[in-house]
């Protein structure tokens, strides 16, 4: 992280949708997940804000200089150019 943030949504899209499984991705903070519910494409859509179930943050507090990584937990099938956008108010 290039500053302290106080994140307050997390949303991801998809150039190409996933023909048929939900893309689930998890954000770390230091190796620990930053999410309780994680953030979810359903098949056939192509972002998160449209999701049954819509991801939860569960550590809001991200620190400046913190290592942040991504993992893609479920790919779905045929889904393609991933990207996330984290939302927040630097601290």
């Amino acid at each position: 992280m290039p500053a302290g943030v106080t994140l307050t949504a997390v949303r991801a899209s998809l150039t190409t949708a996933s023909s048929s499984g939900v893309v689930t991705v998890d954000i770390n903070e230091g190796g620990a997940s930053v999410l309780s519910t994680k953030l979810t494409i359903d098949a056939g859509e192509k972002t998160s804000t449209t999701a049954v179930t819509p991801a939860v943050i569960s550590d809001a507090s991200l620190a400046d200089d913190a290592e942040i990584t991504i993992d893609i937990d479920t790919a779905g099938t045929g889904a393609k150019g991933l990207k996330l956008v984290l939302i927040g108010t630097r601290t």
